[in-house]
């Protein structure tokens, strides 16, 4: 429904106070109406396929690209325009001058329309072809009281929401692009917080040798994402779905990276450890909550020192603060909506803790924007990102 009223708002908007009173030839009324009628009759096609199979995502991204090219504009167009002819109707009652011109008021805002919605296309675009795969360091620094000293300067690469269906339409070297990335900076320990595919495990076909390359000291740890659980697919039967997952897990472990699924690890220096721990994916609704805590941190002590990867950032105040003392919570999930700009993002408003580092207490939450994409291939400003956490000891 909403693809659809994105399709005819802003149509019906312009046709209605631009495109009917340029031309009276019936044709080129109709044909403003072609493009529109052709992205909606491919939305019912994808949409009523449920055809989300690894070669056919290519086709949902292309599909992305060129419906946000078309309605985004429009629409920003039709918002700013209509505000310069209500502003005209309230002030002249909709006159027009001596001489047949519009206003000053909607002659201003049809301008100020037009720039917004070349912006839009220009934004759109680069976002698409090059900031999908514009990959930067993040480089962050924790400091926590009670870090083991032999863990002083501990550094840890984070990656998260790799998503590597969305690579599968000419961008598969990026994988490449990314293990090398991760790599070079030589960290002490890599973890990935979830999404490695968008629907299900045949979307890593051809990506084993890449992923088989990544390399720590201390080892690969990985978590599930909501994504992992082939949750957006419809399957004949519920033991198909679990199959799927379970082959998505058996890939994981084949790769050489350590999968957690409310498990921990413990990694030693001399008479000091720190503990890696991982829970499933704990989101909220409709996102499956799987996390366990109490199974996560059996067996260890309360005051022990860890890092904890759980893919959904609402996990940390949900449970995780009142439950635990866990210093280092590393999560993904948000993306920072693949869109920011001057530190903001419209996920801000659905996310509390949405992008980078967040602290209450002794306990903090980082939440990195991921390095891949899904569903649309795009990044602007909250590009795709490596974080590069080092932990460091308060000094007493």
């Amino acid at each position: 429904m909403l693809i659809i009223l994105l399709l005819v708002l802003p149509d019906v908007y312009i046709y209605w106070v631009y495109i009917r009173q340029w031309t009276q030839r019936r044709w080129l009324r109709l044909l403003w109406w072609v493009p529109s009628l052709a992205l909606a009759v491919a939305a019912a096609i994808i949409i009523s396929s449920n055809d989300m199979r690894p070669d056919h995502q290519a086709w949902v991204s292309i599909y992305m690209y060129f419906f946000l090219l078309l309605c985004a504009p429009k629409a920003l167009f039709m918002l700013v325009d209509g505000i310069g002819h209500g502003i005209n109707l309230l002030v002249t009652g909709g006159a027009k001058t001596r001489e047949g011109y519009d206003c000053i008021f909607v002659r201003i805002f049809r301008i100020i329309g037009m720039a917004l919605a070349l912006f839009a296309i220009t934004l759109l675009t680069y976002g698409y072809f090059i900031g999908r795969n514009r990959y930067v360091v993040h480089q962050q620094t924790f400091y926590f009281p009670d870090l083991p000293k032999q863990f002083d300067g501990y550094r840890i690469a984070q990656f998260s929401d790799l998503h590597i269906g969305t690579l599968r339409d000419g961008h598969e070297a990026d994988a490449r692009k990314i293990v090398d990335l991760i790599n070079a900076q030589q960290c002490d320990a890599i973890l990935f917080t979830g999404d490695l595919v968008n629907h299900q495990s045949a979307e890593l076909d051809g990506f084993r040798r890449d992923l088989n390359k990544l390399h720590a000291p201390d080892g690969v740890y990985a978590v599930m994402g909501n994504h992992d659980y082939s949750m957006y697919l419809r399957y004949p039967t519920e033991d198909e779905r679990h199959a799927d997952v379970e082959e998505l897990q058996r890939r994981i472990r084949d790769y050489g990276w350590t999968l957690l699924l409310n498990e921990h690890r413990i990694i030693r220096r001399g008479n000091d450890s720190l503990v890696i721990a991982g829970v499933e994916n704990d989101g909220r609704p409709p996102f499956p909550a799987l996390g366990d805590l109490p199974k996560t941190m059996k067996g260890l002590k309360r005051n022990c020192f860890t890092v904890l990867m759980s893919h959904d950032p609402t996990h940390w105040r949900r449970n995780i603060i009142p439950q635990t003392n866990i210093q280092l919570t590393l999560s993904g999930h948000t993306h920072a909506g693949q869109f920011k700009v001057f530190g903001w993002s419209p996920v801000a408003h659905v996310y509390r803790e949405w992008s980078g580092g967040y602290a209450e207490g002794n306990q903090i939450l980082n939440v990195s924007d991921g390095i891949g994409a899904v569903m649309f291939p795009f990044r602007f400003g909250a590009w795709p990102e490596v974080n590069v956490i080092t932990l460091k000891r308060t000094k007493n």
